[in-house]
């Protein structure tokens, strides 16, 4: 076999008669022909196939919009292929009125909301799972573990509620030392409290947190100072802890602070 018999193998002519380029790499058209790069096109070589009636593409659906009656923007609910379907998802309607509304208009107050007047008591959502949670840890309006209505009588129990109460306070806990601040003193140097005066609700409770190098009489005194309370020989001032028993004791002052109390204890200032 010769070399231009050899390339003449290789490849396909450009199927366009007015064309019949030999292209080493053919494209093939949907009328199964094979063209050159130039003539693949539909257009370029009048292929039979646009002469053939189009299939016409299906109306588009117009996208349902937010129900608030001056947006235009689509609602949540827009994207859904059957909106009907709700095996699976929770659908994005406004809980009160039940209408569909966009990101911007999705929260009842955007939307002056009247919500709808239910036919039948609706249950409460995770009943179960809240009982069991207010079992085991007491409710959330409850400051800290040392509440004695919410106060485990299991150690274990009682352990984790105080842990789970420290990690609230960290959030809100303010230094009790003025001189400190919120990045000089590491996490694990820190000990949270729960203080009040005695004989004040949990409204007046405040949050702390000392260096736990403290003494109890320096924490005392500057307790005393944000309370706005006077301390002297004939107006003393203890500072009192209910420990895991359930016994109120007075913390002695010629003694660190985190030797007497647990983190995230409550504390109290008594007279």
């Amino acid at each position: 076999m010769s070399q231009a018999q050899a390339k003449a193998e290789i490849g396909a002519h450009c199927a366009l008669p007015s064309c019949n380029l030999n292209d080493f790499l053919p494209i093939r058209c949907k009328c199964d022909q094979l063209f050159c790069r130039d003539h693949v096109f539909p257009e370029a070589h009048s292929c039979p196939l646009l002469a053939e009636p189009q299939p016409k593409s299906a109306p588009s659906l117009k996208l349902q919009r937010c129900a608030a009656p001056s947006c235009n923007k689509p609602s949540l609910e827009a994207y859904i292929a059957n909106a009907e379907d709700t095996a699976d998802r929770s659908p994005a309607l406004c809980p009160g009125c039940k209408q569909a509304y966009c990101a911007e208009h999705r929260e009842p107050k955007s939307h002056s909301c009247s919500p709808l007047e239910p036919s039948e008591p609706v249950p409460q959502k995770n009943a179960a799972a809240k009982a069991l949670l207010t079992k085991h840890f007491g409710t959330s309006s409850d400051s800290g573990p040392g509440s004695s209505s919410t106060r485990p009588s299991n150690p274990k129990k009682l352990a984790q509620q105080r842990q789970i109460a420290v990690m609230k306070m960290r959030h809100k806990a303010k230094p009790l030392d003025p001189k400190d601040s919120t990045g000089a003193v590491p996490m694990d140097q820190r000990l949270h409290v729960f203080v009040r005066q005695e004989g004040q609700d949990k409204t007046s409770e405040r949050v702390f947190w000392l260096r736990k190098t403290i003494w109890t009489g320096r924490a005392l005194d500057m307790l005393a100072s944000q309370f706005k309370l006077v301390i002297s020989d004939t107006q003393p001032l203890k500072l009192m802890f209910t420990n895991d028993g359930g016994e109120t004791i007075a913390l002695r002052t010629d003694q660190p602070l985190a030797d007497q109390i647990p983190d995230g204890a409550a504390l109290s200032l008594s007279r």
